[in-house]
């Protein structure tokens, strides 16, 4: 019986939508052109490109899209087809482009979030305050168990965990993003990733563990892709009031601090080793993947890049259902969060 419930909360959970020539070509023509600076530039656009997309796409992927956010059964989106931009230059190296330089992925990745109602955010201190990361194998982070990171197993995690999540309250520092959605320009098809359902993920651990699991006992510490160290003990699932539960865990950043936090732990990671609850994808160009991210763990496996210019390259961005859930950063700039 349990086996069946996690199977049939797979299926509900994810959708995949695929994007037709004829309306890639329409967006296509519409986008490429665009030349929009800094960031602010992007947001102060949105409306429009969120209405090009509308009237660019079939309806019943206009809605598949627009249910996606306040469906309480789906937790990852998978748009196939988008377009992407022709004269791309080598993979950024160096984990950073002006989002000028990619018009059609910057246009489309707001676009599909205006679609959503999920509002664009970054954070002061992580990616440097951008809103757009590029998640290739960067020369300076090749070893780290990070999205810049390419020669070790990336662990599954949820982003910016250290943050409140969605049903705690805030303080100084805003929220742990809602959504997270990465959109591949170029792929690697030695390279899969994984996402894991939080539901199907506790569905399969005892009573007495998720309890364990939703005491703050655990060190949570900030990830490398803030430019600041820190820890905080909290728990790692909290329930809200409907009973919904939302997660925290991180492989890389998660220490226990009791023995029965030890316990607890060992019995979630040994179910997070179950190939039958896993989502495999390996990214193609044109690509956009959204998922809830305190209701989804993510990994990547390791990879050695070649260097020849045309390595994995994957853009991330971050967002939220509303920038209640943002402590401004800067008086001129409600996207941007304090952290």
């Amino acid at each position: 019986m349990l086996n069946t419930h996690v199977e049939s909360l797979k299926f509900e959970s994810v959708q995949e939508l695929h994007i037709s020539y004829e309306a890639s070509k329409k967006l296509k023509s519409t986008f490429t052109n665009l030349r929009l600076g800094n960031d602010s530039s992007w947001l102060e656009t949105r409306e429009w490109l969120g209405n090009t997309m509308k009237h660019s796409l079939p309806s019943n992927v206009v809605e598949a899209i627009q249910r996606f956010k306040t469906s309480d059964e789906q937790c990852a989106l998978i748009v196939r087809g988008l377009p992407i931009d022709n004269d791309l230059c080598a993979t950024p190296y160096k984990g950073y482009l002006a989002p000028s330089k990619t018009p059609l992925a910057s246009a489309c990745h707001i676009g599909i979030y205006q679609l959503v109602g999920i509002e664009p955010i970054a954070y002061k201190t992580e990616n440097e305050g951008l809103l757009f990361r590029h998640v290739v194998p960067a020369i300076k982070g090749r070893n780290e168990k990070s999205s810049h990171g390419s020669t070790h197993t990336f662990g599954h995690h949820v982003d910016n965990p250290d943050l409140p999540l969605s049903c705690e309250s805030l303080n100084e520092k805003s929220g742990c993003p809602e959504f997270l959605s990465l959109m591949a320009l170029r792929s690697d098809l030695r390279v899969r990733s994984n996402f894991i359902l939080i539901d199907a993920l506790m569905a399969k651990l005892s009573r007495g563990v998720l309890d364990e699991l939703a005491k703050p006992q655990f060190s949570i510490r900030r990830p490398d892709s803030f430019g600041q160290s820190s820890s905080t003990i909290l728990p790692l699932l909290v329930f809200d009031e409907s009973g919904v539960i939302h997660c925290r865990y991180d492989k890389e950043n998660t220490t226990p601090m009791t023995e029965k936090a030890a316990a607890a732990l060992v019995m979630l990671e040994a179910q997070l080793k179950d190939d039958t609850l896993k989502q495999h994808i390996v990214y193609q160009p044109g690509d956009l993947v959204i998922i809830k991210n305190q209701r989804v763990l993510h990994s990547r496996e390791g990879f050695s890049p070649r260097d020849d210019g045309a390595d994995r390259w994957l853009i991330r961005l971050f967002g939220m259902s509303s920038l209640d859930r943002i402590v401004q950063a800067y008086p001129k700039t409600e996207h941007i969060g304090q952290d």
